[in-house]
C-alpha cells in the first residue's frame, strides 16, 4: 500500500497530487482498453501502441513537472 501512496502523492508523501492520480488512472485505462481491443479483435499494432503509450507517459511527466513548483515541501529535520 505504501507503493501506491508514493505513486499518487507529492514530494512530501502526504498530499495527494491530482496530476499523478490522473496519470495513474490514464495508464490503467489505456492498458485495460488495449487489452480489451486485442481480446475482441485479435489485432495488435505495436508501433501505434508504442507511440500512444509513450505520448501518455510523456504527457503525464510533463504535467507533473509543470505542477512541481506548487507542491508542498517536506519538513527538513523538523
Amino acid at each position: 500500500m505504501n507503493f501506491i501512496k508514493q505513486l499518487i502523492t507529492g514530494v512530501d508523501n502526504q498530499t495527494v497530487d491530482v496530476a499523478r492520480v490522473l496519470w495513474v488512472v490514464g495508464v490503467i485505462a489505456f492498458l485495460g482498453l488495449t487489452g480489451f481491443q486485442v481480446y475482441k479483435t485479435g489485432a495488435f499494432d505495436m508501433v501505434n501502441y508504442a507511440m500512444a503509450y509513450s505520448g501518455l507517459l510523456a504527457g503525464g511527466a510533463a504535467g507533473v513537472k509543470i505542477k512541481a513548483s506548487t507542491e508542498p515541501r517536506p519538513d527538513e529535520g523538523k
